[in-house]
């Protein structure tokens, strides 16, 4: 029975993350980690969103956004492509910069909220890059000035400021919110093919395009839908290419 791509969040409320392809690096340097927050303001200023929390780490990132899920949708397709271009540009890279398409997870209620933005605001601290006040979050933000979030939010939810430093201080069971690691593969529904597709290459029935573009641009997106599990078959459904050129994109 097909699944819908993504869980709706009865308060606009996502965590939001992805990863380097391969668990390569994505933020080579401090002006890469700019350039990417510079952007996501941008946009986010853009489409009426709110940013309540961050964290930029060297092959990932994590964003909780306030913000009806299509426009999550757009947001990361214009922020994950912008920077992408920035990436290949100024380190003369060839190639898929992120690993498919950005995770999410809808965040309803208070006490999830909390944990949450601990999640994200210790995942610094879980890579060894520092405490808390790891400059590439959101953390300082709220025991400082803020710049990129919003804090009332959030700060009304733990009850302030000391309340939000304690709650980040107190011992507790290791959290996994919302994670990369790779689940057993199953089987996708053709319906949700269709829908990881459109989602995954930016708009609906761009899949059906891909037999048009050109060799590299044709395989990079054939190599995207592979890895976000369709089949061989699916695919060719989906795109109108063979069997032969899609079992041939990615390899290397």
């Amino acid at each position: 029975m097909p699944r819908t791509a993504r869980k709706q969040s009865a308060s606009s409320i996502y965590h939001v993350m992805n990863r380097g392809e391969g668990r390569k690096i994505i933020f080579e340097d401090d002006a890469d980690r700019a350039f990417f927050i510079r952007r996501l303001d941008d946009l986010l200023a853009e489409m009426h969103g709110t940013l309540l929390a961050w964290c930029l780490l060297d092959n990932h990132f994590h964003l909780l956004v306030g913000a009806p899920l299509d426009s999550i949708k757009k947001l990361m397709h214009r922020l994950q492509t912008g920077y992408a271009g920035y990436f290949n540009r100024v380190h003369c890279h060839d190639g898929v910069l992120f690993g498919g398409r950005f995770k999410s997870e809808p965040v309803d209620t208070d006490e999830y909220l909390m944990t949450v933005v601990r999640y994200i605001h210790e995942n610094p601290v879980k890579a060894g890059l520092g405490g808390l006040g790891y400059r590439w979050s959101s953390y300082r933000e709220y025991c400082g000035d803020a710049v990129h979030v919003n804090p009332e939010l959030v700060l009304g939810t733990f009850g302030g400021v000391e309340q939000f430093r304690s709650f980040h201080a107190e011992g507790h069971d290791d959290e996994r919110c919302l994670d990369m690691a790779e689940l057993p593969r199953r089987g996708i529904g053709d319906e949700e093919a269709r829908i990881l597709a459109d989602d995954l290459l930016g708009g609906e029935g761009m899949a059906a395009s891909l037999g048009g573009k050109g060799r590299a641009e044709r395989d990079l997106g054939l190599a995207a839908l592979k890895r976000a599990g369709l089949s061989v078959r699916q695919i060719q459904r989906l795109t109108g290419v063979s069997l032969g050129t899609i079992s041939r994109a990615g390899r290397y």
